[in-house]
């Protein structure tokens, strides 16, 4: 066995193990090298992973090369950076409340909330049996387990002394076991619908640039100092987000989306985050933690799609439909598996979007309260 130095860290292994980390450590020795590593990566990791239809796949991307890039060496990474990219993001999330899919949810706003309501209640005891069953902080397990609004969960897990890189892990763990089992079971159960996820392309609403400046350059700093004058938890994420939703009920927002680069540069940045808190070393160390994780999911997903069905018969849309509207996750691929099979669309995305929004409202508070400072050391 030899120990090979790297930044100032010793790894130990056989001298072949490590040689090429080493190589390419010294390659990217300087800070400009990584960061330049950092940005070209996550591009065209996140061209590659488009291409594949993943949702968000900056973001995803952003994970993967911020991985990469602090195993050859710590990165620091400023918080204005993923504070920035909550900001936009909580934008983008405000516009999705047209008026369309505002109808949709007033027309059966009862049955929603009380599935939403248990579809929180679930999420909130998969997270406390995650975080007891593996022995990581009640935070962690409770936002690693929250169905829905991964990239938002994401965004604001470090607000609340979460484990960012075992968050973002554990919610797109989620995120494609969703994605995998919409057409499995469209095809096996929903036998009289077909479904393909590259309908949902071509589906933006129109953006304009000038019009997202004046929305962001004003309108973020103002909804973050609201949210935080009267004490509202994740500022940097809701305070924009409720600021929209406001102006879009109002019929004032001066763009009705974001243009896409603008959003995956929030998905990079917020990607970042967590990527560069983690290294492989590290994920080695949770992969222990994958199988159980797994279990909780596939039980999770399997009580939604109960709720679903209860949904489905509570409003008189389809199975397919009520089992679409309460998929923990995936609301992209959700919504386009909707379209294909000619369903109820507005009803789908409207149900997500009382979900993203309870999720976002609710369990940051929760995973404050249910904080163990024990486990804080």
């Amino acid at each position: 066995m030899a120990t090979i130095g790297i930044q100032g860290r010793h790894l130990k292994g056989k001298p072949g193990e490590h040689r090429l980390l080493a190589q390419l450590s010294g390659a990217v020795s300087g800070i400009t090298g990584r960061w330049i590593l950092l940005v070209a990566g996550s591009v065209l990791l996140s061209v590659f992973f488009r291409s594949w239809q993943i949702p968000a796949a900056a973001l995803f991307a952003g994970v993967v090369t911020g991985i990469a890039v602090n195993s050859l060496g710590n990165l620091t990474y400023p918080r204005h950076f993923s504070r920035a990219g909550q900001a936009i993001l909580g934008m983008a999330i405000g516009l999705m409340f047209t008026t369309a899919a505002l109808e949709a949810i007033s027309a059966h706003l009862l049955p929603i909330l009380l599935v939403t309501a248990g579809t929180l209640i679930l999420s909130l005891a998969s997270g406390l049996l995650f975080s007891r069953w593996t022995q990581i902080k009640a935070s962690t397990g409770l936002l690693s387990m929250t169905a829905g609004g991964a990239a938002g969960i994401t965004a604001i897990a470090q607000e609340f002394e979460a484990d960012v890189g075992l968050v973002a892990i554990m919610q797109y763990l989620r995120v494609i076991l969703v994605m995998i089992s919409l057409p499995l079971v469209v095809l096996f159960v929903f036998h009289d619908h077909s479904a393909n996820t590259a309908t949902l392309a071509g589906a933006h609403l129109p953006a304009s640039w000038a019009g997202s400046l004046l929305l962001l350059l004003p309108g973020a700093p103002f909804g973050i100092w609201l949210a935080r004058k009267i004490h509202i938890t994740a500022p940097y994420l809701l305070g924009p987000l409720l600021l929209t939703l406001l102006l879009t009920l109002l019929h004032v927002n001066p763009t009705r989306a974001l243009p896409g680069p603008l959003l995956e540069a929030a998905y990079l940045l917020i990607g970042w985050q967590a990527g560069l808190q983690l290294s492989i070393s590290r994920l080695r160390l949770h992969l222990r933690l994958i199988p159980r994780a797994l279990l909780i999911i596939l039980v999770l997903n399997l009580c939604c799609a109960l709720l679903g069905v209860l949904l489905a018969h509570l409003v008189g849309v389809s199975d397919l439909d009520g089992y679409l509207a309460t998929a923990p996750g995936a609301l992209y691929a959700a919504v386009a598996v909707s379209m294909a099979a000619h369903g109820n669309v507005l009803f789908v995305l409207g149900a997500h979007l009382i979900r993203l929004l309870m999720m976002l409202l609710i369990m940051p508070p929760l995973a404050r309260k249910l904080l163990d400072p024990a486990r804080n050391t």
